[in-house]
Order: structure tokens, then C-alpha cells, then sequence
């Protein structure tokens, strides 16, 4: 019976221990886009209230610096990001005003002048990488400079909107830094722990099924296993992820570190004070993760001969798993592991010397993933130890990796962009010399700067309408029941701080901007007129410029997801075949090593665009569309893109390996190429009519001969002749063969399930 009375009483406990504030206001405040809505509402709030105040003028222009930089920058802010913001405003001021003073008297060719500078700039806004507010304001600052025609008060004009804009970017960045300020550190190790454990479950499961696989060796061995694991089989056991699972985890982890940190590390005081031991700390997490990617690849070889002929196997994987287990602490100490002896592999050399050659090649190469991960492994420790330390300092030398480009000059869509920038300013500007619309060089103004803002975004147009619609919906009462009513400069604040905050905490990125523009058409100012005509003109304004947004998204350039997919996919084999090719020719020219890097650089931003549009295309269209056939071939192109990647960062290595030279140079490798060029050379209605695989066939059957030219070549060699890290090298480069040539045949088997013809039926 107490049993009884006592569960309705724990069920009513639990029902009120969820209305507690913990439960509910905690979280919510706390969350990063409560904190991100915060201080953008603050800094608006104070970029509108600040001038007027003060009796400046245009108080609108520094909260449209405000809106503009929130919508399309990053949530990270430092005094460093925001200088350079207000350098690029007063950069495009001074271009802006000198074009004004050439072409004062030609309106003809200022506007020529105009569209010239804005079309680089934007291009360059969109190619560089970093921070793209930093350009936007350059380019917004050199199209407000214009005045509408008069020339006369251009130059007063220009330097009200100046002084305003660096306010407004002043305000925000000063927000940005002291209210809520992001953790940047924390977040990267956060990232970096995240990563730590992906790497320690898969290998885990590679050591384990390596104990599986080998346990029927000898009955000794069997026992010696069972002592050495103790604690660790349970965890092994339960395991939830495959080892075909853990990789792509492994990749995204991987990527997301590389790119917070390259997104941090020029802009953050905290980061750079540290730089070298977080450059270290990054390379050796890459290092670490291309070596377990190989023994996952190839873990039915290494964990079938490997183990019965290392005589101390489980020493080697318990030491590992437990610098793995060591390494979340690693943070908090400061201890140098780099130095630190660790257990060298021993192999039974009686068993060595009657195997066969590919058995004792797959040992030393085994052998050599041990040693190699235990000295990666222990360096991360030493470096990461080092990292917010007074005292400590790395005592090793690596030569790293040169750093990305801050510009991607090679994107056919940012090129595509400053196209659409040129062409929509002077459409928009010969419908204002010839119709005049409402807001007049206005128009132009804003019609030029939100199609560079919104081209070739995964949003569509009809979705900028309905934002633009709810914002008037929320704006037109306002104007009529709330704005007359407010007296004090408390009540203004907080209209104005309730409003950005919905605006930034239920809508993400750009489209932002289309909900707060309902706001900056109540015209708020120290002297308010309130006529309905003033509304209407600038609600006509807005809808033409929202227009003009939806005819950029077909014209001149389509950027409907099927069609921006079917590009993406052509692309994307095209640059596979060329960064193939580039790696086929054994003596690589200058031209060959920068054709190269373009290539790869292009894969990579095209294997992100081809996942985004794919994730995009509505297959409810499409009678034998499926969204899973779609996201199954964007994940097979992505696993054939890491691979690509690893195989050029080993390609230095490789190139130093005697043995992999000596291969290469015997053994020409035709089939990747010769399937790599028939998936770049496919027709989209061919390729799925015809669906001939004749020629797949034989350039996988002349792969196969191709790895037994390669085994026989192997059992001839005198191994004592080549070291046992060019014997791993020949294995980690046959390994990386095999992975690309096993996706490309992959890639185009998920390629055929897509019936293509369907995506280049017309629905406009």
C-alpha cells in the first residue's frame, strides 16, 4: 500500500519538478542563439537610440550596418574583426565620393565607374573566406555614396553615412565582445575531445575484432587475450557503431575542428596567443586520423595476420587505448609525453622467417601503425599540455602543412555572382532613370546589394516574399496603434529590442533581413510624421526590390536546386578525373603541382555545394525521385572525396618511398583513370538510358590483374633490402588506391540508381 500511495506522489512530484525555472528559463537563456538574439537586439537598440539621442542624423544607417553585419557575418566577434569592418566602410567611402567627384556631371558614366568597382568588390566578397561583411560594407558604402544624382550635397552626405556605418559597426562590435562573449577556446577542445573519442572508439573496434579474428591461434595466446583485456571486452562489446559507421563520424569530427579553427585562429587574441601548440595540436589529430582510417580499410588483413605474429599485440593496443583514455586529461596538466619510453614492437621472428611475403609485409606494416600511433599519440598529449601553460613549450619539431588561401578565386559561382550584381544594377537603374520608382537610387541600392547577399543561397524567393509579407504584418500595426503611443525613450527601447530579438531567435542567416526590414520601414526618427502614404511608398519599395530578388533567382543564371545539382554533379567528377590525372604523372611540372591545387580546392567546395543543393531538391515532384537514392549518392561522392584528400596529403611521403617509386614506375594503374574519365564524360540521358557497365567491368577486371601483377611483384622482392616504413608506405599507398577505386565503382552504382532525366524536365 505505501508503494501504491507513493508512485502518484512521485508522479506528481515529477510533474511539478518540470514547471521549475531549471527547466525551462535556464536552458533557454543560456542557449547560443538566446545569447546570438541577445546582443543583436542590443546593439540595434543602441545603434538607433545612441544618435538620436544625440541629434545625429540618419540613426536608420547605423542600424542597417547593424542588421546587415548579424544577418550575413559570423556569431563570433573580436575588436580585430571589427576594425578591419570599419577600414573596409571607410575604404568604399573614399572610393565612393572620389567616382562622385570624377563623374559628377555624367550620371551615365558614373554609373558605368559604379558597376564596375561593385561587381569586384562583391566578387571579392564572395571569394574570400574569412569574414564577408568586411567587403559588403566596402561595396554598400560605394553604392550610398551617390546621393540620387546630387551632386551638389554628395560629399556631406557621403560622410554622414560614413560616420554613421563605422557607429554602427563600432556598437556591434563592442556588443559582440563584452555581452555574452562566445567561448572560443572551450569550444575548440570541445571539438577536439568530441574528436578524440570518435578516434578511440574506432580503434577499439579495430583491436577488438583483431582479438576476435585471432583468438583461434593458439590456446595460449587465447588465454594470454582474455587476461589482457579484462575490463576492456565489455566496452568492446558493446559497441553500437560499425566500423563503416565510425568512419564518415570520423570525417565530419575531423572536418568540423579544421574548420573552427581556421575560422578562429586569425581573430581570436585567446587562440593565437597559443598558435603554434594549437597548429601542432591539429596536425597531429590529422595524423592520427589518416592512420586509423588505413587500418579500418584494411583491418581483415592486418588483424588476420598481424596477431598471431606480434608476440606482445595486446601490450601494444592496451598502451594506445590507454593514451587515448589520457588524453581529455592532457588539458588540465602539464607533463611532456613526447619523450616517454614507449613498449617497441617484438616479432616473432622464428614465425617471420617460414611465412610467406604478403604475410610478413602485412606485420611490418601492422607493426609499424602501432609504433606510429603510439608516437602520434603520445606528442598530442605533450602538445595539448602545453597549450594555456606559463612553463610549457613544445620540444619537438614538424614540418606543417601550408595553411588554406583566404580567397577562393576559382568558384564559378562566386564569378556567376558578380554577374548577376552587374546586370541586376543596371536593369534596376534603367527602371529608375526611365519610371522612377518609389525610394528612387534607393531602389538600385538595395536591389543590387540583396541579390549579392541572397545569390545562389539554398532559400527560395517565395520564402523571401512570405518573410517580407509577415514582416509588414507585424510593422503596418505598429505604426498605426504602437508608435503613436510611445513617449518615453524606455518604451522605444523596448519596442525596438523585442522586435530585432523575435527577428534573430526564430529566423537564422539572411533571410533575417526580410522579416527586420518591416522595422526600418516605420521611418524611426526624433521627428516621427505619421502618413499613410509615407508607408505605402516604402512598402512598394521593398516589394519591387523583393521582385527584382526573385527574378535574379532564374536570370541571368538558374539557381533552382535541380539544376544547381546536376551542375554540381558534373563538376564534381570533372575535378576527380583532373585531380587523378594530376596524381599520374610521376615528375608533376609547376603546372601540373598548381593544377593540382586547384582541382582539389574546387572538390572540396563542390562536394559541400553538391550535398547542400541535393538536400534541396523536392522530390515530391518527381515520380522515381527518392530523397534517400539522392542522399546515398551525395554521401558516396563524399567518402570518394576524403579519399582523394588523404592520397594528396600523402603524396609527398609517398613520393620519398623507394619501394611506392619503384611500383609506380613498373606498374602503370589504368583502371582509376579510365573510370574516373567515363563518370566525368557521361551524358546525363546516357547515362542513365543506356546503362551499359561494359566498360566499368573491364576497367575493374583489369584492376584485379593489376593487384596480382602487384602481389607477385612483392613476393620477389628481398624485403631486408627496403625499410620496414617503406614497406608500410607500399601498403598504406596500395591501401589508398583500392579505397578510391572501391568508390568510384560505389559512386557509380548510387549514381545509377538516380534516374537524371527527370532533373532536367523544366517546372518553371
Amino acid at each position: 500500500m505505501a508503494g501504491e500511495s507513493a508512485e502518484p506522489a512521485r508522479q506528481t512530484g515529477a510533474g511539478l519538478s518540470s514547471l521549475h525555472i531549471n527547466h525551462w528559463l535556464f536552458p533557454f537563456c543560456l542557449s547560443e542563439k538566446f545569447k546570438f538574439a541577445t546582443r543583436v537586439a542590443i546593439s540595434l537598440t543602441l545603434a538607433f537610440l545612441i544618435p538620436m539621442a544625440l541629434g545625429w542624423p540618419q540613426p536608420s544607417t547605423a542600424a542597417t550596418t547593424v542588421m546587415l553585419i548579424a544577418s550575413t557575418g559570423s556569431r563570433r566577434e573580436s575588436l580585430a574583426k571589427g576594425t578591419l569592418r570599419v577600414l573596409g566602410t571607410i575604404a568604399g567611402a573614399i572610393i565612393g565620393l572620389v567616382l562622385v567627384g570624377f563623374f559628377a556631371q555624367d550620371r551615365l558614366l558614373y554609373m558605368l565607374a559604379v558597376s564596375l568597382v561593385v561587381t569586384v568588390v562583391f566578387y571579392i566578397r564572395s571569394a574570400y573566406l574569412a569574414d564577408p561583411t568586411l567587403f559588403m560594407l566596402t561595396g554598400v558604402m560605394i553604392l550610398m555614396m551617390f546621393n540620387g544624382g546630387d551632386a551638389e550635397g554628395a560629399f556631406l552626405y557621403g560622410l554622414d553615412r560614413t560616420y554613421m556605418t563605422v557607429f554602427g559597426v563600432v556598437v556591434y562590435t563592442l556588443v559582440g565582445v563584452f555581452v555574452f562573449p562566445p567561448q572560443f577556446e572551450q569550444s575548440l577542445r570541445q571539438l577536439a575531445e568530441d574528436l578524440g573519442k570518435v578516434q578511440h572508439q574506432l580503434f577499439l573496434l579495430i583491436s577488438c575484432t583483431a582479438v576476435e579474428q585471432g583468438e583461434s591461434v593458439t590456446e595460449s595466446n587465447n588465454e594470454r587475450e582474455q587476461d589482457a583485456q579484462g575490463s576492456d571486452s565489455p566496452e568492446c562489446n558493446s559497441a553500437q557503431k560499425s566500423v563503416s559507421e565510425l568512419i564518415p563520424a570520423l570525417y565530419a569530427a575531423q572536418e568540423a575542428l579544421e574548420q573552427r579553427y581556421n575560422t578562429l585562429s586569425s581573430e581570436c587574441s585567446e587562440i593565437s596567443a597559443y598558435k603554434k601548440e594549437w597548429d601542432y595540436a591539429l596536425y597531429y589529430y590529422q595524423q592520427i586520423t589518416e592512420l586509423l582510417l588505413f587500418a579500418a580499410k584494411s583491418q581483415d588483413q592486418l588483424s588476420s595476420h598481424s596477431h598471431g605474429y606480434i608476440e606482445n599485440y595486446q601490450q601494444l593496443v592496451a598502451e594506445i587505448d590507454q593514451s587515448f583514455q589520457q588524453l581529455p586529461s592532457a588539458w588540465d596538466t602539464e607533463a611532456d609525453n613526447a619523450h616517454a619510453e614507449k613498449v617497441p614492437v617484438a616479432y616473432d621472428a622464428d614465425r617471420l622467417e617460414t611465412a610467406d611475403h604478403i604475410t610478413r609485409g602485412i606485420t611490418v606494416t601492422s607493426g609499424f601503425l602501432f609504433g606510429k600511433l603510439n608516437e602520434k599519440l603520445a606528442r598530442l598529449m605533450s602538445t595539448i599540455s602545453c597549450i594555456d601553460s606559463v612553463t610549457g613549450r613544445i620540444s619537438f619539431h614538424e614540418e606543417l602543412p601550408a595553411r588554406q588561401p583566404a580567397f577562393n578565386w576559382w568558384d564559378a559561382e562566386n564569378a556567376k555572382s558578380a554577374v548577376k550584381v552587374m546586370v541586376t544594377y543596371w536593369l534596376t537603374g534603367l527602371i529608375w532613370v526611365l519610371f522612377n520608382p518609389p525610394g528612387g537610387y534607393n531602389f538600385v541600392v538595395f536591389c543590387t546589394l540583396f541579390v549579392s547577399i541572397l545569390s545562389f543561397l539554398p532559400i527560395h524567393p517565395v520564402l523571401l516574399l512570405i518573410l517580407f509579407s509577415l514582416g509588414f504584418i507585424f510593422s503596418v500595426p505598429s505604426y498605426v496603434f504602437i508608435l503613436p503611443q510611445l513617449t518615453l525613450g524606455s518604451e522605444l527601447a523596448i519596442f525596438i529590442f523585442t522586435y530585432t530579438f523575435v527577428g534573430f531567435y526564430v529566423f537564422k542567416g539572411p533571410i533575417t533581413i526580410f522579416f527586420l526590414i518591416g522595422m526600418f520601414t516605420l521611418g524611426i526618427s526624433n521627428e516621427m510624421t505619421y502618413h499613410f502614404g509615407i508607408i505605402l511608398t516604402i512598402v512598394i519599395l521593398f516589394y519591387l526590390v523583393v521582385m527584382m530578388v526573385i527574378f535574379s533567382y532564374y536570370f541571368p543564371f538558374s539557381s533552382r536546386p535541380e539544376h544547381l545539382f546536376l551542375v554540381m554533379r558534373e563538376r564534381f567528377f570533372r575535378h576527380v578525373c583532373g585531380l587523378i590525372a594530376c596524381h599520374q604523372n610521376l615528375t608533376p611540372s609547376m603546372w601540373t603541382r598548381a593544377k593540382l591545387g586547384w582541382h582539389l580546392v574546387t572538390l572540396k567546395v563542390t562536394m559541400k555545394k553538391l550535398k547542400i543543393w541535393g538536400s534541396k531538391v523536392n522530390t515530391a515532384y518527381y515520380e522515381q525521385l527518392s530523397a534517400e537514392d539522392i542522399t546515398g549518392f551525395c554521401r558516396q561522392c563524399e567518402l570518394l572525396c576524403h579519399h582523394l584528400i588523404t592520397l594528396t596529403k600523402s603524396e609527398p611521403r609517398l613520393r620519398s618511398n623507394k619501394l611506392v617509386m619503384k611500383v609506380r614506375t613498373d606498374y602503370k594503374d589504368k583502371a582509376i583513370p579510365e573510370i574516373a574519365r567515363q563518370l566525368a564524360s557521361q551524358d546525363v540521358f546516357k547515362f542513365i538510358q543506356a546503362n551499359e557497365d561494359s566498360q566499368i567491368s573491364g576497367a575493374s577486371e583489369n584492376y584485379k590483374v593489376l593487384e596480382k601483377q602487384l602481389d607477385s611483384f612483392f613476393e620477389s622482392l628481398e624485403l631486408s633490402d627496403y625499410s620496414k616504413s617503406d614497406i608500410a608506405g607500399f601498403y598504406i599507398f596500395l591501401n589508398l588506391k583500392k579505397n578510391i577505386f572501391d568508390s568510384l565503382v560505389q559512386s557509380k552504382a548510387a549514381s545509377d540508381v538516380i534516374h537524371w532525366e527527370q532533373l532536367t524536365q523544366s517546372r518553371f
